[in-house]
């Protein structure tokens, strides 16, 4: 019994003197990360100086307010459109599409504007300047011009297809702040094609004189989403005799088409 009891306190007071010895070891700190400016800010929802009580806090790309010189503004998300019957008949293509969206400014009114969509097998890019003002309230309009090149390389029927193109779009547009964290856009665009050549096989089909392809009606909301995270979403309507996307399936005769297109980007 004596043994027992000796042989527990020698046990006890060695656990206690392990204990002892981890306490006086040095704690390891994390360095903590210098803050990004730009972040915090973004965090904060503060993108612009505030000129009067209708100024938006929130970030923006589709909304026509000015922004303020050397200040960039960019989303990145996804487009989503639906082949039309007219064209597929029966079978009803859903084409996503990868879809870039950046704004800088130039002047006080003055600014750059460009998008980006990408498919891998076809792109789309233009490049294009905004005017935009306020006009009396809360509401704010802006008057612009895009031109932009898309080209689609796609292998259909054993034949290797390739598409080229030039469009311009005259736009307007008309925008609304209904609260400091919800900016709602009205834009309609008319659609010019400039160039156009396609290359099925052996047979190429050119033309480069300018042809009204249609009209498109745009609108938008550029809102807070998740924490201290924003995105825009949209709807595109477009009426015209020509979609980038569905270059490879037109057919001979020259008519009008309605396109619906969804799309939401995430603010970087």
């Amino acid at each position: 019994m004596l043994r027992f009891l000796t042989l527990l306190l020698l046990l006890t007071g060695l656990s206690l003197t392990a204990v002892m010895g981890q306490d006086q070891k040095p704690r390891r700190t994390r360095k903590s990360r210098p803050v990004n400016p730009y972040r915090r800010t973004y965090q904060k929802g503060e993108f612009v100086a505030p000129v009067d009580s209708t100024s938006p806090r929130v970030p923006y790309v589709h909304f026509p307010y000015p922004l303020a010189k050397g200040t960039s503004r960019a989303t990145l998300g996804v487009t989503f459109t639906t082949s039309p019957r007219d064209i597929t008949e029966e079978i009803q293509l859903s084409i996503p599409a990868g879809d870039l969206v950046v704004l800088h400014g130039l002047t006080d009114k003055l600014a750059l504007t460009g998008r980006f969509t990408f498919q891998f097998l076809q792109n789309n890019a233009s490049v294009g300047l905004r005017y935009s003002r306020p006009v009396k309230g809360r509401f704010y309009a802006s008057a612009g011009a895009d031109v932009g090149a898309w080209f689609g390389s796609l292998q259909l029927a054993q034949f290797n297809n390739r598409g080229f193109g030039v469009q311009g779009t005259p736009n307007l547009a008309i925008g609304f702040r209904s609260s400091r964290n919800l900016l709602v856009t009205l834009r309609g665009e008319v659609d010019l094609g400039l160039y156009y050549r396609s290359r099925v096989g052996q047979t190429v089909s050119d033309r480069g004189q300018v042809l009204l392809n249609g009209y498109g009606g745009t609108v938008t909301l550029e809102q807070a989403f998740f924490g201290r995270r924003h995105v825009a979403l949209g709807f595109r309507a477009l009426y015209t005799n020509f979609n980038w996307q569905f270059w490879s399936l037109y057919d001979t005769f020259d008519r009008n088409i309605f396109y619906p297109e969804a799309f939401i980007g995430f603010f970087l």
